[in-house]
């Protein structure tokens, strides 16, 4: 139900637009004659790139948590929080929650990817070589996306957090941006050699993270279902006070 909701909500369409909006401001436009012929899966290499860009990384803390991060605020000032509760009873409503936020961040990645893709393919493939189906670039584009995703649920499900401790939009939408370039800045000026709290390394995965990069992706798998199983331990409390 609340998947449906969140599905229907136009913050969740605004996010997706904001972070398409991203991707093609931090794409790397080939500076070549209408007439030159590109490489084959040069659309494919325009979306991996902008993925890895930074103004990706300054927009993924904004529109991770505009979907769904204040959705607890909105039905409790709303006052139809009680008549949901009690229609579903706590336990399912404190699942879909959980379930539907952490989704919301990584569906919005997900579909902006899949936007921006098909704007390149519709702009580039025509003026691309022969199409021999570059599978590596299709992976690598893949790979991305999935950490992008795991890191955009991960901000998701802390915003929600926010939002039920501190009571308020702003720390909702406000801490899990100074949380992560906190973690940016960190990294830059003071702990150069610690770039697993890095979200730019998270992205682009340039360190030594062992054989497949499987170290970076237990560690945004952990990280994503702490966020959530965090969420539904502070939502959990704050409903037996209903």
């Amino acid at each position: 139900m609340d998947l449906k909701r969140m599905l229907r909500d136009r913050k969740f369409y605004l996010a997706v637009l904001l972070s398409f909006v991203g991707l093609l401001a931090g794409t790397k436009w080939p500076q070549t004659e209408k007439k030159t012929v590109l490489e084959a899966g040069s659309f494919l290499n325009m979306t991996t790139d902008a993925l890895g860009s930074q103004t990706v990384l300054f927009l993924l803390p904004v529109t991770a948590v505009l979907p769904y991060g204040d959705e607890y605020l909105r039905e409790r000032q709303g006052r139809f929080q009680r008549f949901l509760l009690v229609r579903r009873g706590k336990r399912e409503y404190c699942l879909d929650k959980v379930f539907a936020t952490a989704v919301s961040g990584a569906l919005v990645w997900v579909w902006a990817v899949i936007a921006g893709t098909f704007f390149f393919f519709l702009l580039f493939f025509g003026r691309e070589a022969v199409w021999n189906w570059p599978a590596e670039r299709i992976w690598e584009l893949l790979r991305l996306t999935g950490r992008v995703c795991l890191i955009a649920s991960a901000l998701a499900s802390f915003s929600a957090v926010c939002a039920i401790m501190g009571g308020t939009v702003y720390l909702a939408f406000g801490l899990p941006f100074v949380a992560f370039y906190a973690c940016v800045i960190l990294r830059d000026r003071y702990l150069e050699e610690l770039y697993c709290i890095d979200p730019a390394e998270w992205i682009g995965a340039k360190q030594n993270w062992g054989e497949g990069k499987l170290g970076l992706w237990l560690f945004l798998l952990l990280l994503a279902v702490g966020c959530a199983a965090l969420h539904a331990l502070v939502l959990g409390h704050a409903l037996r006070e209903i």
